[in-house]
């Protein structure tokens, strides 16, 4: 609270105070009516600060007044609240109308003890941990100490505040997060779903089985049960000594250099081959014991018997091993090719810590997920290059997606999908148009024939072609290239065949690409942001399927994007699917187990950091909305649901991700270490375009 500005000794003082180069006791000979208006102001000066101390004193024990009860001590913490009840009341305000409309009636306290309901609640937030909560935000190591010295209505009134608070902090942190997660990091564009405070307190005091509510208060899917055990279970490996580190390479003498040519000495010496410092099946090498008991430790591999055949060799990378290493690979998301080189040997030793922080880092994720309702809608975990189309909880299509690199990042927001473009042009970025294409014309001036762009003058819809042939390519530069670039319809056009727009701020979008190779590869952080996907064809049918957009049997659809037609169409979905792009850097096995997946993006930590910081100042509660599909628009930084003429106009240029606006939360993503994160904080991405 804030002080008097004109009691002396405290910030705010006011000029005429002890410091104007008289003594206090000291009064200028010509200055007696001064000196009187001194005096009272210094009494009244007193008169505020005596008010002050009483207030910040227990209530009972200011100025020696008689013992009050609970029920006036809760009267004087609780006032009247003012006004309708909001989202944005403070928690002060949400009680104060939660204790006023139960007639100040203690919910924890009675005859002067706690209550069981308040054991059984202190039990709950000593537990907070099991869902990678910290305990201490919710002090269940006071309020227990507090719960034993109820011995004085002002103790019982305290105990009684203090653990509503703790109870409502931590039932809106397990159910939608802790963080806010655009404050976090702003590549992070979502709102977590509501938590209505006053409807939580409502139930608690009406609940007949209070353990078993606070236990529902947890997302129930199986990808937060599965990381919730995982917790368990790598917590108990870091009791046990966790696993070995896996020494690097040992230095090898430098090689002699190859021998000259005889026959033509005065040719310059062949250069020594690079040695890799990889570790291969058959080789022998002293880092295969601690390699062994690495994989021991997490149960991809057995130890060897005791003891040891004769004949064996610890120290030989033998078959079994090379199964148990390609199975770990393959849990890591990465080339399940046995051999350890850099970025196996980074995942294999992370350490058991860095894997129980990633499991409370995504754990928190699906914290702000909603619960799915029986509606179709489309995820992308970008950490999992996968792509699932769903319905409620059932997955109707998966498939491999290739995602923004580090550098031209794709954000995580929601969207809905609202049409599809056939035969697509692609326009250009001017960014890419000036960085990429410039230098190849500039070097061979028929590039951009021979790649399908045409030039046109000007970005107005006015254009018109230019002949490349026509421009003193030597003279242009960056600076003064100002062409429009279109790459016209076709197989070799950069988004395919087709493209699946859900409007967004970023000009994000899924599409086709020529470039099909690269869904081979294990890691598939290839493009400027936007999102290739591996089977177009399936996916354009299944989406036309549950939108129940009719007029496209499969044979249509198939001639128009497999055949020599180039007509550029849009087809209008009848229903709009929700799009949600989510970064998740663990997956739930079959088994029920938890796989890993390398941070590309360097995201964990500052998910990680936010956990570990203070409470967001941000109101806890956002809107209250019904658990329904967004509606067109209605999705967080959703566009309006407008489809572009079919000549196609140029999207808007990419913009960093920003905070996102309030919007409805609905649907839910399946469950989608650690390169090292860009120095710089890059631009998350280009997203128009496609490559």
């Amino acid at each position: 609270m804030g002080f008097p500005r004109d009691v002396p000794g405290v910030q705010g003082r006011e000029p005429g105070g002890v410091c104007m180069g008289l003594s206090m006791g000291a009064v200028a000979p010509n200055d007696r009516n001064g000196a009187r208006t001194g005096m009272r102001r210094r009494n009244a000066s007193t008169a505020a600060l005596l008010a002050t101390v009483l207030f910040l004193l227990p209530l009972g024990v200011q100025g020696g007044a008689q013992a009050r009860d609970l029920a006036d001590l809760m009267k004087d913490r609780f006032p009247v609240a003012q006004g309708e009840a909001t989202p944005d009341d403070s928690d002060q305000t949400v009680l104060a109308r939660f204790y006023r409309g139960r007639g100040l009636k203690p919910l924890w306290v009675e005859h002067g003890e706690a209550n069981a309901a308040a054991r059984t609640v202190l039990t709950v937030l000593g537990h907070a941990d099991e869902d990678g909560l910290n305990p201490n935000d919710y002090a269940p190591a006071s309020l227990t100490a507090q719960q034993a010295h109820l011995d004085s209505p002002e103790a019982q009134a305290a105990f009684e505040t203090n653990l509503t608070l703790g109870l409502v902090h931590y039932a809106s942190d397990v159910s939608v997060g802790r963080i806010i997660p655009t404050l976090a990091d702003p590549e992070l564009v979502i709102d977590r779903p509501p938590f209505d405070r006053a409807q939580f307190l409502g139930g608690v005091a009406s609940a007949t089985d209070l353990g078993a509510l606070l236990t529902g208060l947890a997302p129930h899917r199986p990808e937060y049960a599965a990381l919730k055990a995982a917790l368990a279970h790598y917590r108990q490996m870091k009791a046990a000594g966790g696993w070995p580190t896996i020494p690097p390479a040992p230095k090898a003498p430098p090689a002699p250099p190859p021998p000259a040519d005889p026959a033509n000495p005065t040719a310059p010496a062949p250069k020594p081959e690079k040695t890799s410092d990889a570790l291969k099946p058959g080789m022998i090498d002293p880092r295969v014991p601690a390699l062994r008991a690495r994989l021991v430790a997490t149960g991809e591999a057995k130890p060897l018997p005791v003891p040891l055949p004769k004949g064996t060799n610890p120290e030989l990378y033998d078959d079994a091993l090379a199964t148990a290493v390609k199975e770990f690979q393959r849990r890591q998301g990465q080339e399940p090719d046995g051999a350890i080189g850099k970025r196996t040997l980074v995942e294999l030793n992370a350490t058991v810590d860095q894997r129980i922080n990633q499991i409370i880092v995504n754990m928190e994720r699906w914290r702000w997920e909603r619960e799915p309702a029986d509606q179709p809608y489309l995820v992308v975990n970008l950490a999992d290059y996968t792509l699932s189309l769903m319905r409620g909880m059932d997955v109707q299509l998966t498939m491999r997606v290739v995602v923004g690199a580090p550098f031209t990042r794709t954000p995580v927001f929601i969207g809905n999908m609202s049409y599809m473009e056939l035969n697509p042009y692609w326009y250009v970025p001017t960014k890419i148009a000036k960085e990429e294409i410039l230098p190849k014309q500039k070097k061979d001036h028929s590039y951009v024939v021979k790649n399908h762009y045409t030039l046109l003058s000007d970005w107005t819809s006015n254009a018109v072609p230019v002949d490349p042939s026509s421009i003193n390519w030597a003279t242009v530069t960056e600076r003064n290239f100002h062409w429009r670039v279109r790459q016209d319809a076709g197989n070799d056009n950069s988004l395919g065949r087709i493209k699946f727009m859900f409007p967004n701020k970023f000009d994000i979008y899924l599409h086709d690409t020529p470039s099909k190779r690269l869904f081979e590869r294990a890691v598939r952080s290839f493009s400027h942001g936007c999102i290739r996907v591996q089977d177009p064809p399936n996916l354009a049918l299944a989406i036309l399927a549950l939108t129940d957009t009719p007029g496209w049997p499969e044979e249509k659809l198939r001639a128009e994007i497999g055949g020599d037609s180039l007509k550029h169409q849009t087809i209008r979905l009848k229903n709009p699917l929700p799009v949600h792009i989510t970064y998740i850097t663990t997956v739930t096995d079959p088994d029920g187990g938890i796989d890993f997946r390398t941070d590309v993006y360097g995201r964990d930590a500052r998910v990680l950091a936010a956990l570990n910081g203070p409470r967001p100042r941000k109101p806890v509660v956002p809107a209250a909305v019904p658990a329904a599909a967004p509606t067109p628009g209605s999705a967080p930084n959703a566009a309006p649901n407008t489809v572009p003429a079919a000549s196609g106009d140029a999207p808007k240029a990419a913009e960093t991700p920003k905070p996102s606006v309030q919007g409805a939360r609905t649907g839910a993503t399946p469950a989608p270490v650690k390169a090292p994160a860009p120095a710089a904080t890059p631009v998350p991405a280009n997203a128009n375009p496609a490559r």
